[in-house]
């Protein structure tokens, strides 16, 4: 029997908003009747620790042990393959233009920069045209409130070991000085970050996979200690690595590592929803270990898990806040078991190439379509029903790469 979204997940995200909302209640659209599934000897795979979603212990329990193989050496850190020809943001489409009724008043299109990654105003342009990097990060229990989500420009969301999910948040424009906590990497990775011209920052990872991600153009940037990351000693390892974006930038540049920009990452445009295609109240069944749901404020998706909402906190702790997005967008994939040739354990992975469903959430509405790409090189393509490319409005997006056996319910 498939597992559906839990009824209790539903109704502590309907009160959450009850209070001054007078969104009608959701409409239910179930994108596939099987869940994820995944099994037990996947928990430990990757020499990760055992990915227990309990709370964490506050009496001294058993320490967690740290985290994979570091990327320590050389051929580990950098690609030897250099940078494809830059890329630049793609300009923003203008209206045609009309005549004003003489007492209308006047406008003026914006003609500046604009962030490939957000499809937002950049108002420095070198800003624009540099290296995207992604951050490898960590969504245990114990992780959270995570650091730095709410400065990135775009976030990926992926399953991993136990069920469980981890973020890839992408910094292009943007930066901080404490993201985290930062963990290992997963075959999948590469393929997420390779279209964007990106360097990937991760914790570590087991050698066949680091050595997979290089060999497909992807550098490396690992845990070498202050500046560029730092253990927060009020957690426990493997959940207390955080990284200085700042830094990270200093070193790809000593490793002539490039400035190459990513390019525009979906087709922008305004939100072509069909009539009636209202999405206020979005539930993610992830797996039997994860549940989540966006709620629309009117301005913004805020995320809650776990029954609570989803927040990151800064550094010191003296700011914190709900994680949210702008945007959500559902890339429907297949699970595949990776494994070495040799030595090392097999991980979950998902086929990113290919054609699957997909759904664009954005200002409270709804669409259904497809993504297709030929190759991991190339950027995901989104079209609707009919064939044709589906748009999406400027704003920060949230990637899901979302089992196609779970369910989605609005």
């Amino acid at each position: 029997m498939p597992r559906r979204i839990s009824v209790a997940l539903i109704v502590w995200a309907l009160l959450a908003v009850s209070c001054g909302s007078d969104d009608p209640a959701p409409t239910s659209s179930v994108t596939s009747s099987r869940n994820e599934t995944t099994s037990a000897t996947d928990v430990s795979a990757g020499g990760e620790p055992p990915s227990d979603p309990g709370p964490a212990p506050t009496d001294g329990g058993t320490s967690v042990q740290p985290d994979d193989d570091p990327v320590t050496g050389p051929t580990e850190m950098t690609s030897t393959v250099s940078d494809s020809p830059a890329s630049t943001a793609a300009a923003t489409e203008e209206s045609p233009v009309t005549e004003p009724a003489p007492d209308a008043p006047t406008t003026t299109a914006y003609s500046g920069p604009v962030s490939p990654v957000t499809g937002l105003p950049v108002e420095n342009v070198d800003l624009v045209d540099r290296k995207l990097l992604a951050v490898k990060m960590d969504n245990h229990r114990r992780a959270q409130p995570q650091s730095g989500l709410e400065a990135a420009d775009a976030v990926y969301e992926v399953v991993v070991e136990g069920g469980l999910t981890r973020f890839i948040a992408l910094f292009h424009h943007s930066d901080s000085e404490w993201v985290g906590p930062m963990r290992s990497a997963r075959p999948t990775d590469w393929t997420l970050v390779r279209p964007l011209n990106g360097v990937l920052l991760i914790s570590g990872g087991q050698r066949w996979i680091t050595r997979r991600i290089t060999s497909n153009d992807v550098p490396l940037i690992g845990d070498t200690g202050p500046p560029l990351t730092a253990r927060w000693n009020e957690r426990q390892a493997p959940h207390n690595l955080y990284v200085d974006t700042y830094q990270a930038r200093r070193v790809a540049n000593d490793r002539g590592l490039g400035r190459t920009a990513p390019p525009t990452l979906f087709n922008r445009g305004p939100m072509n929803s069909p009539e009636g295609a209202v999405a206020t109240q979005v539930f993610f069944d992830w797996s039997p270990a994860v549940d989540v749901a966006w709620l629309w404020d009117g301005q913004q998706y805020l995320r809650f898990a776990d029954g609570k909402a989803h927040e990151w906190r800064s550094r010191e702790g003296d700011e914190t806040g709900q994680v949210s997005a702008d945007v959500l967008i559902v890339l429907m994939a297949e699970r595949y078991t990776a494994c070495p040739q040799g030595e090392g354990s097999c991980v979950p992975a998902w086929h990113t190439v290919g054609e699957n469903r997909a759904i664009v959430f954005a200002e409270g509405t709804y669409v259904e379509g497809r993504w297709r790409r030929d190759r991991a090189a190339d950027r995901f393509t989104i079209t609707d029903q009919r064939g044709d490319r589906i748009t999406v409005p400027p704003g920060r997006p949230w990637i899901m790469i979302y089992p196609e056996t779970s369910s989605v319910v609005w």
